[in-house]
């Protein structure tokens, strides 16, 4: 776990979902694979083929400006309106099919609520971000869930992560985003002034509070 600028004096966290709040392979591969069979329908084309040029569009994109692209964005690049895409998430992706209720996390959660306001931010719609949060036995802990038809934005773009702070009433300077990307989670958030803590996964999140108290 790695800290960027994190306050002395915290308001709140801006918790990303996927492969932060979970650790689940296959479900995260999930979400990708039916998005691209989805395009591929949409265009015509083989699952294969329309996976290699969403991963060369990625790719490429990242050798010009250093960071990778989210799949929503890329999709819009590629010429699929965002409504398109959130259509497509909120009708294919499970996350009940995949995951359990996590005591532990929702112990972490709980202690963490006692402190600081939380909010969750994700790049799928708010639909799928809860049915997650539901899936893993924590929804009850998140007021709000910032989703990719909550701003039309999905991460690295700055502005979800701007709504969030909005939303929990606290000024940019005193929230920490907490994420397992880099590229998508932290440094967005350290552009608009919060803090960030880059976490390998639920394990992590199991120790935050320690961590963003000093005791680690």
């Amino acid at each position: 776990m790695q800290a960027y600028d994190v306050p002395e004096h915290i308001c709140g966290l801006v918790l990303d979902i996927d492969k932060t709040l979970y650790d689940h392979d296959e479900y995260a591969s999930h979400q990708a694979d039916v998005l691209v069979r989805a395009l591929a329908r949409e265009r015509g084309r083989s699952e294969e083929s329309m996976r290699a040029e969403v991963e060369a569009w990625r790719d490429e994109y990242e050798r010009a400006h250093g960071v990778r692209q989210s799949l929503g964005n890329t999709f819009s690049a590629l010429g699929i309106p965002m409504e398109r895409s959130i259509a497509w998430r909120n009708e294919l992706i499970r996350p009940e099919r995949f995951l359990a209720p996590d005591p532990r996390l929702y112990e972490a959660l709980e202690t963490l609520r006692e402190e600081y306001r939380i909010i969750a931010v994700t790049n799928n719609p708010e639909r799928v971000g809860r049915s997650t949060l539901e899936a893993l036995g924590v929804s009850s802990l998140f007021t709000h869930v910032v989703g990719l038809d909550t701003t039309g934005r999905s991460k690295p773009d700055p502005q979800p992560f701007v709504h969030a702070a909005r939303m929990m009433g606290c000024p940019p300077q005193a929230v920490v985003s907490v994420g397992d990307r880099y590229d998508v989670d932290i440094a967005p958030a350290l552009e608009v002034g919060m803090g960030g803590v880059l976490v390998r996964g639920v394990r992590d999140v199991y120790h935050l509070r320690g961590r963003l108290a000093g005791e680690d």
